[in-house]
């Protein structure tokens, strides 16, 4: 059944690509979700403001941000402190999972998308053929028929599968969400036990406790972590000082891992509570000028186009 229910969500969104603008499709989404219509002409909010990126923003470098196997080449430059999952296959075939080859625990993930992964917690309890069969609906699939982010549009549709991180206890590790806008660190929002009962709580860089939740219920308080200077500093350089960049980090016994980078967080879609934290958040991001480049600290055409790895010739 659900099987049909996504093939039917699938074909409508295909079929809207071609028929609503993205205009459209993206202030009927808003309203679906967050009851009011977006001011896409002169937004205010956090989430009009992602909006307004996601139809103006066309400079590369988000492309760069969003390809999860080529921003690898581009942490180890501007942010050597951070430690990178070990990257142990990837391919754009779903038939050269090496299955057998794998570590017992790993995560199998999409390159041109946001949420396709698989936590393999114990490989044993899993059939190789129903990995080649998810990966291969994840290859035929096109992200930015979800909420037309156009960074997306144009990363090679790659499977990989790298390192499960695990913090004490073999518990899943705290993610640590660093705000950046224009080049520097805003709010750090904590998020805990995803996988069963998801919880956040919010802080700015001096690690002084903000009110409210992003898009998860309200979590216990946190002790700052040692590392945390390393992370503002990492998360500020990352983001080459464009108008807003989200960096997501984990702190696992004081080592510092790279988890991904994100422009458009929630595609513009975060239930802010209270509802201030949206007006918030948006009088901080002064949007860039789309039509200028921007100065970055880095060359793109340095990085080679899928990292530093080998694929698989299984």
């Amino acid at each position: 059944m659900k099987r049909w229910r996504d093939l039917r969500q699938d074909l409508r969104r295909r079929l809207a690509m071609h028929f609503v603008a993205d205009r459209d499709y993206l202030a009927r989404l808003y309203r679906d979700k967050l009851g009011a219509w977006p001011d896409l002409e002169h937004p205010r909010g956090f989430n009009e403001k992602i909006m307004f990126k996601m139809l103006h923003d066309r400079r590369p470098v988000l492309t760069l941000f969003s390809d999860k196997l080529r921003v690898r080449d581009y942490v180890r430059q501007v942010a050597p402190a951070l430690a990178l999952p070990t990257l142990y296959w990837w391919s754009p075939r779903a038939d050269s999972l090496p299955f057998e080859a794998l570590p017992d625990q790993f995560v199998l993930k999409a390159n041109h998308g946001s949420g396709w992964n698989l936590i393999v917690a114990n490989k044993a309890e899993l059939q190789r053929s129903d990995l080649v069969r998810l990966g291969r609906r994840w290859l035929k699939s096109d992200f930015t028929i979800v909420g037309r982010e156009w960074a997306y549009r144009d990363i090679r549709r790659t499977l990989y599968a790298e390192q499960r991180l695990r913090g004490a206890d073999d518990a899943v590790p705290p993610d640590y969400k660093l705000f950046v806008f224009g080049g520097k660190v805003r709010l750090i929002q904590v998020d805990r036990d995803r996988f069963t009962r998801h919880t956040q709580v919010l802080y700015d860089a001096n690690w002084n406790y903000v009110e409210g939740t992003v898009a998860a219920m309200q979590g216990p308080p946190i002790d700052r972590p040692p590392s945390l200077s390393l992370m503002i500093e990492a998360a500020e350089g990352l983001s080459a000082s464009v108008d807003f960049l989200r960096v997501d980090l984990y702190d696992i016994d004081g080592r510092v891992c790279f988890g991904e980078l994100t422009s458009s967080p929630n595609k513009g879609l975060s239930p802010f509570r209270p509802g201030a934290l949206d007006e918030r958040l948006g009088g901080w991001l002064e949007l860039d000028d789309y039509s200028q480049p921007g100065a970055l600290r880095y060359e793109p055409d340095a990085f080679r186009e899928i990292g530093t790895i080998a694929p698989s010739r299984s």
